[in-house]
């Protein structure tokens, strides 16, 4: 399924991908199927350069959106496998998914970051 999605992407790329409501509760687009495929082309070739093969662990800790499901479609490329953390779930939490996933990266945001200062 996620093969068939990356595909599409590249057909109408002008096409909305991902929509949002704004503040007056109108749908907006977030990213259309073309920067959605470019986002994820992007993140496949920094994964693969930081040494990433099939079979490794990456952590993401990205808020819901373009950029996160462009991670996991370039994650499913490459045939990594996934480990979703979220630093608001505090020290103990994530430091307990960190031991048990031993991801070979972490890709956070920047709101994540803020979030896991801690770490």
């Amino acid at each position: 399924m996620l093969n068939e999605l990356a595909a599409v992407l590249r057909r109408h790329p002008d096409r909305p991908a991902v929509l949002a409501a704004g503040p007056t509760g109108r749908t907006r687009t977030r990213a259309t199927r073309g920067e959605l495929a470019d986002l994820a082309d992007g993140y496949a070739a920094a994964l693969h350069h930081h040494g990433l093969a099939a079979g490794d662990t990456i952590g993401v800790a990205v808020r819901p959106g373009p950029l996160a499901l462009s991670v996991l479609l370039a994650a499913h490329r490459l045939g990594l496998r996934v480990a979703v953390l979220d630093p608001s779930a505090g020290p103990d939490v994530l430091t307990a998914r960190l031991a048990l996933a031993r991801p070979a990266l972490v890709v956070a945001d920047a709101a994540a970051q803020a979030v896991a200062g801690w770490a």
